[in-house]
């Protein structure tokens, strides 16, 4: 059968076309909607601009109106200007069932099977190797059906220079740390090295005749694989919520101390043990202990603690009295405050907390942070559509000022089964599949990248060409501005920032930093 179905495509090779597919070019930060028609001009090109290592994505899409296999393979041309296959990696994009869009990147054998009336996506990374030589290459790639050949054809420019680091740390929300090496090293790839997780969740504290003993196994394995794969913090440990106190209430449940459940603030449950000399004392033995493992294991990252998510919704008293606690025991640990998206609430925690972490009202918290010697950073919710994901994990946090930027949620499936970063492999553990919005991500901390490499060649500039390139940059910056505010009925402004009309446009961003970049050089 399959000797017979290769003959077929040899003899379709041959013969005219007869229309049965239509593949077209699809902007890879566009949502994918397995409805979508084929458009009236289909584009049959995918353009790549790329520094030696870098990855670039782009999409592309096949569409059948009857059942049909497909063969879909890159060229294997070979000499000077031919883009080398081994640079490029191609995935179909699958949903997670009929009932959703397509988001995930999957593996896949040739041939495919054509649903009919079905759009069928496909996403394509190049990454040319760090010593690749500067110029332009060629590739395609083929699309074989039983009656014709298709092609898209790839075009990829190398650049002749490479991206600098950027100063704005990128980090993630987690639920769970228990995974493979090779998800961190995915993590690290995608530009991130900073992580924060509810440790306090499933810490494991028992109690040896009076003594409080922490068990930091588990800690000490996510940490190996963490440092294997070179990410260089901060790690943020969170201990409770904004109405779960996780590891207060796991010392209660060692040492048989109630917990009080019966405040009921805004439709939720305050779940904890009341404070008592006795709680005051094991919280700070518990944290004692950290601290001290922390420095006997040398482990270079900073380690950050996040006393309880979102204070300020129930728990501003408490988390103050958690505060100068800590402070008694890790005086030069920064504790981080989520204050959302107000400048009020960053106000009500600035006795609390030493990293103002903001998610709107952004010039307010930043000038906020600033004037009280705060770290600054940002962070966003779940990552949506690739083009927000990218914009919210690159051009918002420089434009804000950041020092850092994260998002929720990269692995929380019990919470959201298909609102997530990664995925889990159905046949490999050890394997993870990635969100079209994740690949995202990694656009967005390169397009921090680019920027970084423009105001490094600008400091190393002189004269008008300095003065220019500067004045061009900071144009681009007040473009983003994140300040402009929504407004309701009556039309006075609301708190929730309403972003400009070409915010969410992070490829307009980084083809206008390359021109300066590229009349720099």
């Amino acid at each position: 059968m399959k000797k017979l179905f290769v003959i077929l495509l040899v003899i379709a090779w041959a013969t005219a076309a007869r229309g049965e597919i239509a593949v077209w070019s699809h902007p890879c930060l566009q949502p994918m909607v397995k409805e979508a028609p084929a458009p009236g001009t289909p584009s049959v090109t995918m353009s790549f601009k790329v520094t030696p290592g870098e990855y670039e994505p782009a999409a592309f899409a096949v569409r059948s109106e009857k059942a049909a296999p497909l063969i879909v393979s890159l060229s294997g041309l070979e000499g000077l200007g031919w883009l080398p296959p081994d640079w490029c990696e191609l995935h179909k994009v699958a949903s997670l069932d009929e009932s959703t869009q397509p988001n995930r990147l999957h593996e896949f054998e040739n041939p495919l099977n054509l649903q009919p009336g079905i759009t069928q996506f496909f996403w394509i990374t190049v990454r040319p190797p760090a010593d690749a030589r500067p110029g332009k290459y060629i590739g395609r790639v083929f699309l074989q059906s039983v009656h014709e050949v298709k092609q898209l054809e790839i075009r990829c420019e190398v650049l002749p220079f490479r991206l600098e680091k950027s100063p704005i740390t990128g980090g993630t929300f987690m639920d769970q740390t228990n995974l493979p090496p090779a998800w961190y090293r995915d993590m690290k790839e995608h530009g991130l090295n900073a992580i924060q997780y509810f440790w306090g969740y499933n810490a494991h504290v028992t109690r040896q005749d009076e003594e409080l003993a922490i068990d930091l196994s588990r800690m000490d394995n996510f940490m190996a694989d963490f440092n294997a794969c070179g990410m260089t913090g901060p790690v943020i440990i969170s201990l409770g919520n904004d109405y779960h106190m996780h590891y207060e209430r796991r010392i209660a449940e060692a040492y048989g101390m109630p917990i009080d459940t019966s405040k009921n603030i805004d439709g939720k449950r305050i779940m904890g043990p009341p404070i008592s000399p006795k709680l005051d004392k094991l919280f700070a033995d518990g944290l004692r202990q950290i601290r001290d493992h922390w420095k006997r294991k040398e482990y270079p990252q900073e380690l950050v603690v996040l006393i309880y998510d979102e204070p300020t919704e129930r728990l501003l008293e408490r988390g103050k009295n958690r505060y100068d606690l800590l402070k008694t025991v890790m005086p030069d640990t920064r504790v981080y405050g989520v204050v959302m998206d107000r400048r009020i609430w960053a106000e009500q925690m600035l006795d609390q907390c030493d990293i103002i972490v903001a998610n709107g009202d952004l010039t307010g918290c930043r000038k906020l942070a600033r004037q009280n010697g705060k770290g600054y950073w940002v962070y966003s919710g779940p990552l949506g559509s690739p083009k927000t994901a990218r914009y919210k994990m690159g051009s918002w946090a420089w434009r804000a000022h950041a020092d850092g930027v994260f998002f929720w949620m990269y692995n929380y499936w019990s919470y959201d089964l298909d609102g997530c970063a990664v995925y889990p492999h159905p046949d490999d553990r050890s394997k993870l599949v990635r969100s079209t919005a994740w690949e995202s991500v990694r656009e967005g901390m390169d397009d921090l990248r680019y920027i970084a490499t423009a105001e490094s060649l600008i400091d190393k500039a002189k004269g008008e060409k300095k003065r220019a390139a500067a004045a061009r940059l900071k144009k681009l910056r007040q473009a983003l501005d994140p300040e402009i505010r929504k407004r309701d009925m009556a039309g006075k402004e609301n708190e929730i920032p309403q972003l400009p009309e070409n915010h969410d446009d992070p490829e307009l961003l980084r083809q206008q930093v390359l021109e300066i970049i590229l009349d720099l050089l």
